[in-house]
């Protein structure tokens, strides 16, 4: 415990500091997260400049960018620079839409919903000059409709200076990534994940936001989704099925969830790693949902060692789902 102490002081000291430097930073875990997040910037910036969107295809094994992608949403991907003030804003939509706003220290998580506008500046983050956009596009029927909902989101900057990078280096990044990643997987940490992605560190729990940052950077906060990052029993290649009761989501506005399943480290490795809850075996009051068992309809294909999320979107009730969530530790993954 004086350990994890000890790092969350650590982590609110980086943040508070946060001068660029051009010199070589060693990557620990103190500031872990920070480094992580200034990758995630700099590589953007690189790939679009600073206040322009990048608006990606449905996530394949081909094309994936972010750790533990998600099938259900196409993604859109933009660094902002808000020194001088920025509008957010998306059309309404019927479908689940949402522009996510992280800072330089993977906090704030401002999710601004479709119908929204909203103006920031360097006061409501923690620290920095510029944010990180993930946004999320629930991808409908109508593969235009979802298209056009990407391009429709604006971003209005008053300034476009660009992001001056801290000094880490990707290869001690991902050394760091791929330490903080086994641990989980090992079972020598517990996420949680309500205080993992949350608006300031005094909302963090200190374990969560450094692994979570590993596992699932980008994730949205609870209000908005919640997720299993671990199902138990995972990691079998053997024909085997899960069943959870029904989640109490918004369904009426768009909430729902799915299965995604990666490689240990993350990334996905099979054509077929992805289930929507429409296609999971309903059973009225709960969801089965199978593995590697092709006499079954709309089974998924794993590798030996893979790790799967549940997500779910628009939790009706995020405390009482905070205890769903819970209760799902206990189903394991059983052999057909």
């Amino acid at each position: 415990m004086g350990s994890a102490v000890a790092i969350f002081v650590a982590m609110f000291l980086s943040a508070c500091n946060q001068q660029d430097s051009r010199v070589s930073k060693p990557v620990t875990r103190e500031n872990y997260v920070q480094a992580e997040t200034d990758l995630y910037l700099y590589e953007q910036q690189e790939k679009t400049g600073v206040n322009n969107f990048e608006h990606a295809d449905m996530v394949t094994k081909e094309n994936q960018v972010i750790i533990r992608s998600n099938r259900d949403v196409v993604y859109s991907r933009a660094i902002v620079d808000i020194s001088e003030g920025v509008t957010f804003s998306i059309p309404p939509r019927k479908a689940f839409q949402v522009i996510h706003v992280m800072d330089e220290n993977h906090l704030t998580h401002r999710v601004i919903r479709a119908g929204e506008t909203v103006t920031m500046g360097p006061e409501d983050v923690t620290g920095g000059t510029h944010v990180y956009l993930l946004c999320r596009t629930q991808i409908t029927d109508d593969l235009e409709e979802t298209k056009a909902a990407q391009k429709a989101m604006k971003i209005d900057a008053k300034s476009s200076k660009p992001y001056v990078p801290k000094g880490y280096k990707k290869e001690d990044v991902a050394a760091m990534r791929k330490e903080l990643v086994s641990e989980f997987n090992a079972g020598k940490v517990k996420i949680i994940e309500h205080k993992s992605f949350v608006p300031t560190l005094a909302d963090a729990d200190p374990v969560s936001y450094l692994y979570a940052a590993a596992v699932g950077w980008g994730g949205l906060p609870s209000h908005t989704a919640q997720y299993l990052p671990k199902i138990t029993g995972q990691g079998s290649d053997a024909s085997q099925q899960i069943t959870i009761p029904k989640p109490d989501l918004d369904w009426d506005n768009g909430g729902f969830f799915s299965l995604t399943t990666y490689d240990s480290a993350g990334w996905i490795v099979e054509e077929n790693f992805y289930i929507g809850y429409k296609d999971m075996q309903d059973n009225g009051d709960s969801y089965t949902i199978y593995v590697n068992s092709p006499d079954k309809l709309n089974s998924i294909t794993v590798q030996k060692g893979w790790t799967g999320v549940l997500r779910f979107y628009l939790p009706r009730n995020e405390q009482e789902f905070i205890k769903y969530i819970d209760s799902l530790r206990s189903v394991k993954m059983e052999p057909l």
